[in-house]
């Protein structure tokens, strides 16, 4: 028997697509250049916009819960906020690796995907310098996980984890992280 004692849980599922197709064009609508919304991720929480609600309640939340169900944590009896924003649109979009120091739960909702074209998240093992000593026989063991996303995909792991974003070459990609902070 194996057991892997220091898997760190990533949890990849869909949401309605209906409901990211929605999302996106409510984004692309209310979040432009010329609206006096913004979302940024120094700035304001996307979900204080009432226009959001039924998406947050009727997918980000029952997600959140979902991936919280492996970890024995009901979410319905617990205080939380949840925070997000809207990111990766235009070609040459990028992020650094970093984490989401402050949050316990982070997820990024893919409203709408070009596939071909870059934009690939990529998970770092949490266990910094794990691999040190190891022969190259053992290194796929550390080896970061790159997913490309799709519309309508949700990937959401404990917010400790580094990741980065590759670039995007494309013309138009939506993604929402949301971070999920428990009191």
């Amino acid at each position: 028997m194996i057991n892997i004692e220091f898997g760190t849980p990533v949890f990849d599922t869909k949401i309605r697509s209906q409901a990211a197709k929605d999302t996106a064009e409510y984004i692309l609508i209310n979040y432009n250049s010329s609206n006096k919304k913004s979302s940024n991720v120094s700035g304001d929480n996307i979900f204080d916009d009432e226009g959001l609600t039924k998406f947050k309640n009727d997918e980000v939340i029952p997600t959140f819960k979902r991936y919280c169900s492996y970890f024995n944590i009901d979410l319905d009896k617990k205080d939380y906020d949840l925070r997000g924003w809207v990111t990766g649109y235009g070609t040459n979009y990028a992020m650094p690796k970093h984490n989401h120091s402050g949050s316990h739960l982070s997820a990024v909702f893919y409203l709408l995907c070009e596939e071909t074209n870059g934009g690939d998240l990529v998970l770092h093992d949490p266990r910094t310098n794990a691999n040190r000593g190891y022969k190259d026989e053992f290194l796929n063991m550390f080896q970061p996980v790159r997913m490309t996303p799709k519309t309508g995909q949700v990937i959401m792991f404990p917010s400790f984890m580094y990741h980065n974003v590759e670039t995007f070459n494309g013309k138009m990609r939506l993604a929402m992280p949301v971070d999920l902070i428990m009191y």
